[in-house]
């Protein structure tokens, strides 16, 4: 019997459409650049600040904008795909075919930093959503209790970053503010 991790390599690089086959087995499946990331659910502690920064987006966003989770988001070749904390794009989307996200259609992306796979969000999820595009990506430390705000994607990075914390405001992809203190409480 095959371990279900244990899954065969394609003969070439991984691409979405390999994880239309994947278990439903409480792993997250994603690509990154044709090499396949697994990774546990988020414990509890995680999935609550989530939550509460959701709740706060979404409260304050127009009907135009959907704040999600468990969307993805699709390089145009198929070999890096993701799956953030929190996504938000134009509602509009729900009504389309779309098997995920494709790059433009995704105004932000967000990621709480996983104790346990920290690199993940920190380098590789960093290069990626910027690979693919996405306009602007927040790192949330729960240890330092800061995020970390990327914009201007380039296929090399990230050009501008800020740490915020205490209270945050901005106008993109709608005007919002977020009192950090009672997300990560």
């Amino acid at each position: 019997m095959t371990h279900p991790l244990l899954r065969p390599q394609p003969p070439r690089a991984w691409q979405f459409e390999d994880l239309l086959d994947t278990p439903d087995d409480g792993y997250r499946y994603e690509i990154y650049d044709g090499s396949l990331l697994v990774t546990p659910q988020p414990p509890l502690p995680h999935a609550g600040l989530v939550f509460r920064l959701r709740r706060s987006l979404d409260r304050q966003a127009p009907e135009a904008f959907a704040v999600s989770e468990g969307i993805g988001v699709l390089r145009e070749d198929g070999t890096s795909y993701f799956v953030p904390d929190l996504v938000i794009f134009d509602a509009d989307l729900f009504g389309r075919p779309l098997p995920a996200l494709p790059p433009p259609a995704a105004y932000l992306v967000v990621e709480v930093v996983s104790p346990s796979n920290p690199n993940n969000d920190l380098v590789i999820k960093r290069h990626g959503y910027a690979m693919i595009g996405v306009p602007e990506y927040w790192i949330i430390d729960s240890r330092s209790r800061e995020f970390l705000v990327l914009t201007q994607p380039s296929p090399f990075g990230y050009q501008a970053e800020e740490k915020r914390s205490g209270e945050m405001r901005g106008t993109v992809p709608f005007p919002y503010r977020l009192d950090l203190d009672a997300i990560f409480d």
